[in-house]
């Protein structure tokens, strides 16, 4: 019963994740949700965050972290970068206060500057996604011709990036396009390139 206000597909579900009894749902140019499905027969938006405009890269993932940060309960957002117009931001990774879900409230964003990729003239360059769980403060989140990005949100108002790695182009593409992460158990990374290209990696920094 809902009328539009908007144009085509701009608001629409990206996809959801479940934590506990909650979906975390990324609902691209309208922000985030998050949905009560305690009862599964009968789901309700128990939160929202809507940040277009200004920002406008679409919302792509979010997810809560498994235990409290600094006090706080936190959950991270990451947009995805499209054509990008000079001048506006790119798409980036946020930092979201969400221990009230009826009030939560942006603590910090996380972005990469386009001087620290050599292809970032190239194809897309801002962020995509990040690994879709987590056991502790870091992050591993891709940015298309950025490559693997790991950023610490221990601090919540100030994430940090503790390492990165950024294929070389390959298959006859100008760039890479880092697409997807994950990471399995024994800590091996597994990082997807959109075009052509897999790369198994370890991180030995710091913990």
């Amino acid at each position: 019963g809902e009328t539009p206000t908007w144009q085509g597909y701009k608001n629409r579900l990206h996809h959801a994740l479940r934590s506990g009894d909650e979906l975390w749902a990324a609902v691209w140019n309208a922000g985030l949700r998050v949905i009560d499905v305690s009862d599964i027969r009968r789901p309700r938006t128990v939160g929202e965050y809507n940040y277009h405009p200004p920002f406008p890269e679409p919302t792509h993932t979010v997810l809560p972290l498994p235990f409290p940060v600094a006090g706080r309960r936190v959950a991270v957002a990451v947009d995805e970068e499209h054509d990008h117009v000079p001048g506006q931001p790119h798409a980036g990774l946020w930092v979201f206060d969400v221990t009230n879900l009826a009030d939560i409230r942006p603590l910090s964003m996380f972005q990469v500057s386009e001087m620290d990729s050599p292809w970032s003239r190239t194809g897309r360059f801002g962020a995509h996604q990040f690994q879709e769980h987590m056991s502790d403060t870091l992050v591993y989140v891709t940015w298309f011709s950025g490559g693997l990005r790991i950023v610490d949100v221990a601090d919540p108002l100030l994430p940090r990036e503790v390492g990165h790695f950024i294929p070389e182009p390959s298959g006859g593409f100008d760039s890479p396009q880092s697409n997807d992460v994950d990471v399995d158990r024994r800590g091996l990374i597994y990082l997807l390139d959109r075009n052509q290209g897999l790369d198994i990696l370890e991180y030995t920094g710091e913990r």
